[in-house]
């Protein structure tokens, strides 16, 4: 969660720093996707503190490793970004841009099916005990 928020911290430096109006449209883009993700991990935790079926989706080793991975690689990425903004062209940065929003809504999209999972598993029945 920290590193979403860190990411999200050094994307609106970048947003409010720069010049260049494309450069802002995209930065504002990042932001809000970068927002999407933070409420989808605020869902999360909020279903893990409801029900035990969350903390046990979450604890798989799969998710685990995702997150892991998604921890480094998201703020390496958004520092990537806010260090080339004032050196890049604006149609390379633009480039970049796309590679990382493909990359958020990537996250985005798998804490989605998470959340979905997470909720259908919890309205399951339970099996009656014999």
């Amino acid at each position: 969660m920290n590193s979403v928020f860190d990411a999200k911290r050094q994307l609106k430096e970048v947003y409010y720093t720069t010049r260049n109006a494309d450069t802002k449209a995209d930065a504002k883009e990042l932001v809000a996707s970068v927002i999407g993700i933070q409420k989808s991990i605020e869902r999360i935790l909020e279903l893990q503190k409801q029900t035990r079926v969350a903390a046990r989706v979450m604890s798989d080793r799969r998710a685990e490793m995702m997150l892991n991975k998604w921890s480094i690689g998201l703020p390496r990425r958004v520092k990537d970004f806010k260090a080339k903004y004032r050196s890049l062209r604006q149609e390379h940065l633009h480039r970049y841009q796309v590679s990382l929003m493909e990359y958020i809504q990537a996250i985005g999209m798998e804490l989605a099916g998470w959340i979905q999972d997470i909720e259908t598993l919890g309205e399951l029945p339970r099996p009656p005990r014999n």
